[in-house]
């Protein structure tokens, strides 16, 4: 895994790390509601586990605490305007006819954005042992926050751009868009995924990705 240090405490101006009662600390105090979006699928990787078991239930707690006391509107309008900022600062270029399967719109962090508003929304914690974006859509559904059209639209939509994802990184290596004009790639992934055309996977890809942003509309606006 790649780590990106900006992600940390004060970002940029914080330290590397931190102790325990400090990253609490912030989490109460300072923390911000893109924060809180990002540490919602805290959980520990490395080192002392059971420490680290601690610290992820601890500032869960706190997450979801505030998440709680938070203006319902605010929270909301927040997590649209983060959503929007990364489809600005990292999708295609709007002159591009490449399709980012990941920061565009209908794309993949529609799903996660989505996800993780309703788990700060609904107080619903990420604390199962399996916590796949299909768990957590599971898990909502069954807790009522999805409606059964948003469920349908965001799993089957997860799992068509999932695999797209996973085919396109075999085709061009680590990439987030498909790259529209390179019909070579495309008939690969197209072969790869059993669409009888290019034209059929564009298609089955629009198809989703509408179906997707309706979804994450629906949502944010409930």
């Amino acid at each position: 895994y790649r780590v990106d240090l900006r992600l940390r405490p004060d970002g940029k101006n914080g330290a590397n790390s931190i102790g325990i009662h400090a990253l609490y600390s912030y989490m109460k105090d300072r923390a911000a509601i893109w924060e809180w979006l990002a540490y919602v699928k805290l959980r520990g990787i490395a080192g002392n586990l059971t420490i680290a078991k601690l610290v992820e239930l601890e500032t869960r707690s706190i997450i979801h605490e505030a998440a709680v006391k938070t203006d319902a509107e605010q929270l909301r309008s927040e997590t649209r305007r983060i959503r929007k900022l990364l489809e600005v600062k990292k999708g295609a270029n709007p002159k591009s006819k490449d399709i980012d399967i990941k920061f565009g719109e209908g794309g993949l962090q529609d799903i996660y954005f989505a996800i993780r508003y309703l788990q700060l929304r609904d107080n619903i914690a990420d604390d199962e042992e399996n916590r796949a974006s299909l768990n957590s859509l599971q898990k909502l559904y069954s807790n009522e926050s999805l409606t059964v059209e948003d469920f349908t639209s965001l799993s089957e939509g997860y799992e068509f751009l999932s695999e797209v994802d996973h085919n396109l990184r075999l085709a061009v290596g680590r990439s987030t868009r498909l790259p529209y004009a390179n019909q070579k790639v495309l008939k690969v992934i197209a072969k790869r995924m059993e669409s009888g055309s290019v034209n059929e996977l564009l298609e089955r890809l629009t198809f989703h990705r509408l179906n997707v942003h309706a979804a994450f509309e629906s949502v944010i606006s409930s």
